[in-house]
């Protein structure tokens, strides 16, 4: 088995759930009470890809979303192989800052490196009025190039081990032939 380290940058507003994303995905808990991200925070992950002979160990940098981080976060894009951008389904703004994260991202790293999107807090949205279109999604593919959509709730454990799975399935086919 082909083992590999990938660095990945979780992105987006503060406030969207991104810790309490990972830690759902890391340690299978739900934080109720999380404190805001000052600067970063910093995970490890192991998956297995057995279709694709591979370990992955995923370097995940929770970076914090409020404007007055932007300064050092660009500091932790380098080196980056994957981006997961994180919006709040109950906050159309953090859905709409989406492209700001993107250009702050590729100011750093490049254009087009591999990435999802994940829409968090889906136990909360009660109707179909707060949801995001097709339409909408198909305009932010174009510009984001992310690869995936996944609606997820870290608090009933929806979709988070999908997303991450397929992150590292992505990375691994877009740069395995570079070891």
């Amino acid at each position: 088995m082909h083992k590999f380290l990938y660095k990945i940058c979780v992105l987006g507003e503060g406030g969207v759930g991104k810790t309490t994303i990972l830690y759902r995905y890391i340690d299978g808990r739900f934080l109720e009470d999380t404190k805001m991200t000052v600067g970063t925070n910093f995970f490890i992950k192991d998956i297995d890809l057995p279709k694709m002979n591979a370990q992955v160990k995923f370097q995940i940098w929770d970076l914090g979303g409020q404007e007055h981080f932007a300064a050092i976060r660009q500091n932790f894009y380098a080196g980056a192989k994957g981006v997961i951008y994180v919006f709040d389904l109950t906050r159309r703004y953090s859905f709409n800052n989406l492209l700001e994260w993107r250009d702050e991202v590729e100011t750093v790293i490049g254009k087009e490196i591999p990435s999802i999107l994940i829409g968090n807090k889906l136990d909360l949205i009660k109707n179909d009025s707060l949801d995001i279109s097709q339409d909408e999604l198909t305009v932010m593919k174009k510009e984001l190039h992310y690869s995936k959509y996944f609606k997820t709730s870290a608090k009933n454990n929806v979709g988070i081990q999908e997303a991450f799975h397929k992150m590292g399935s992505i990375i691994f086919q877009r740069y395995q032939h570079k070891y």
